[in-house]
């Protein structure tokens, strides 16, 4: 197997390299010009770096990084900064799962995607809904915050215009409000929000995003049962 990955020098990204290598899984990961490469990746024989800005890469060029992975994993966000947060690109994630479920389309074997998203995104077809209070709220900050309008145009991508039976295998794992643990802890998945994500939040590690993210590749049992949904994770209290 082998596994193109993009958002690797981020938090959570970072994490799922370090997992995928510890399993002797081949890592293909894209950087940023002037992102740092983590010391620990550089001279790793099971990774391939990349240097580019994704967010420019054409329909072409995406179909070249893909040709020899098995699955795509994108933990792609945007700097939590003013210029990462109101600054170009203003969808970088969902161009990119645009463009690499479009080129996936042409390949007779199934690529796999898994999309790192979040518990703000509303499931509507599995009945999630929100308050009137809420529903405001998240409709501001879809106007008035890029990140969050981009996180959940590429959510409404896999989910309304994939769908479920699509020729591209995915899933959207939806973490709460992240956290920064050292080692996997238990925790629970559900196939629905079992809390509201804006007032009563609870929370996830980041590494126990990488581990479901790793169970997923490497446990088909377990992408068999998610494929094509939004699974919600939460740390078991």
């Amino acid at each position: 197997m082998k596994v193109l990955l993009l958002g690797a020098s981020g938090a959570t990204g970072r994490l799922v390299v370090t997992q995928l290598i510890q399993k002797k899984i081949a890592v293909k990961i894209v950087i940023r010009e002037q992102s740092k490469i983590p010391v620990a990746f550089v001279d790793n024989k099971d990774i391939e770096i990349l240097r580019g800005e994704i967010d420019k890469f054409d329909s072409q060029q995406v179909r070249g990084l893909i040709a020899d992975c098995d699955a795509v994993v994108s933990c792609l966000g945007h700097n939590l900064s003013l210029k990462g947060m109101f600054g170009p690109p203003h969808r970088l994630v969902s161009h990119f799962v645009e463009r690499v479920t479009e080129a996936a389309n042409s390949y007779p074997i199934p690529k796999r995607l898994i999309l790192m998203s979040t518990t703000a995104y509303t499931n509507a077809p599995l009945g999630e809904t929100n308050s009137f209070k809420d529903k405001l709220i998240l409709s501001l900050l879809r106007l008035l915050l890029p990140p969050h309008r981009d996180n959940m145009i590429a959510g409404d991508h896999l989910l309304n215009t994939l769908g479920p039976g699509s020729s591209v295998e995915w899933v959207a794992v939806r973490p709460d409000t992240l956290i920064d643990l050292n080692e996997v802890s238990e925790y629970d998945l559900y196939e629905t929000r079992q809390r509201n994500p804006i007032s009563d939040a609870g929370k996830t590690s980041r590494i126990n995003v990488a581990h479901f993210m790793l169970e997923l590749l490497t446990e088909e049992e377990i992408w068999q049962e998610w494929r094509y949904k939004t699974p919600v994770i939460y740390n078991r209290e």
